[in-house]
């Protein structure tokens, strides 16, 4: 259903649309979903909520997903405390943070992004973790719309918080 929704969308490549389950009885066994966006295109979060939301999975399904794991390219750019990725080609801004997951013995994905933009490097690309996506559909999708309606009635858009798990930067 989640795989058929995120096919649908028009900036999805629905030929890269994959989905992979772990082996497992009866008809419910985790999986993973993969896509790319159409050349030249980007996802639109808010588009695929939508149409995700238009299936069954936005009612009483105990259907979940653990994360959204997206790369995004575009400029980032560090102030004294706020990381933000603005995606090329769109309006979309990212504030990017830490991954509460993220190995605290070593420098995590997020600070070693800062020590790069401080030596001067150039940032093409992150990867992270969408905050707000995980948990059962039903409660996401809710969570999801009542935060872009805040959103828009307050004519402020909010800036969803990319967890980072990696990044590149121009060679």
């Amino acid at each position: 259903m989640a795989r058929d929704a995120t096919a649908r969308q028009y900036d999805v490549d629905k030929n890269s649309v994959k989905l992979y389950c772990e082996p497992g009885p009866g008809d419910y066994r985790p999986g993973t979903i993969t896509f790319n966006a159409k050349k030249g295109k980007s996802i639109d979060l808010d588009k695929m909520r939508e149409s995700i939301a238009a299936t069954r999975l936005s009612g009483g399904t105990n259907m979940r997903v653990d994360y959204l794991e997206i790369t995004a390219t575009g400029a980032v750019t560090a102030g004294n405390k706020d990381v933000v990725l603005a995606v090329s080609g769109t309006g979309q801004e990212f504030m990017l943070g830490e991954d509460p997951e993220a190995k605290k013995a070593e420098a995590t994905p997020l600070a070693r992004l800062r020590e790069a933009l401080r030596r001067g490097d150039t940032v093409v690309s992150v990867s992270g973790r969408v905050q707000g996506w995980n948990g059962k559909f039903p409660a996401v999708l809710r969570a999801l719309a009542a935060e872009k309606a805040r959103s828009d009635t307050t004519g402020n858009p909010s800036r969803t918080l990319l967890l980072v798990t990696d990044f590149e930067v121009r060679k």
